[in-house]
């Protein structure tokens, strides 16, 4: 028994030491997201913005939601994305989004994503007859960014925000 345990062993060994080395080396992003708001508060006889948290946020007000990233493998990560659905009872503000690497947005729930001017559906119209209508803000239900290449260490961050229904 304790002959084919080291055997065992002996092979695995063998086949990890047998693998190339940019096997071994390989990208690694995780994502982080965070809901908070502004808030004024008096800081030194000042009024100043804080974020805090966003937690029993109320109808007009604004969540800025805020995506880290960062890449802990050892290898640079290419065509990176990050996709995060609009939650339901807000809409999308217009402009928000932050404009790293390449911003694109959906109006079919992450399916298929789009620069805004090439968002569009169709509605048929007084007539019966479908008319092409391009998607505003409020039809957004996704929002994308990829991003070129996150190097090895390397991280960063992307935002939009959202109005509370």
């Amino acid at each position: 028994m304790k002959r084919t345990s080291n055997l065992l062993a002996g092979t695995v060994g063998l086949l990890l030491a047998a693998m190339p080395l940019s096997a071994w080396a390989q990208p690694k992003v995780a994502i982080t997201i965070k809901a908070e708001k502004e808030v004024s508060v008096t800081a030194k006889g000042k009024q100043v913005k804080k974020r805090i948290a966003a937690k029993g946020v109320q109808p007009g007000e604004e969540i800025i939601y805020t995506l880290n990233y960062v890449n802990s493998g050892t290898e640079a990560a290419k065509d990176v994305v990050i996709s995060d659905p609009i939650p339901a009872g807000t809409s999308y503000i217009p402009g928000s989004a932050s404009e790293t690497g390449d911003l694109s947005f959906s109006i079919d729930k992450g399916k298929t994503f789009k620069k805004p001017t090439l968002l569009t559906y169709e509605v048929k119209g007084s007539t019966g007859k479908l008319e092409k209508k391009v998607a505003s803000p409020e039809d957004y239900t996704d929002v994308r960014w990829t991003i070129p290449q996150v190097p090895a260490g390397g991280k960063g961050s992307v935002n939009f925000k959202v109005k509370v229904k």
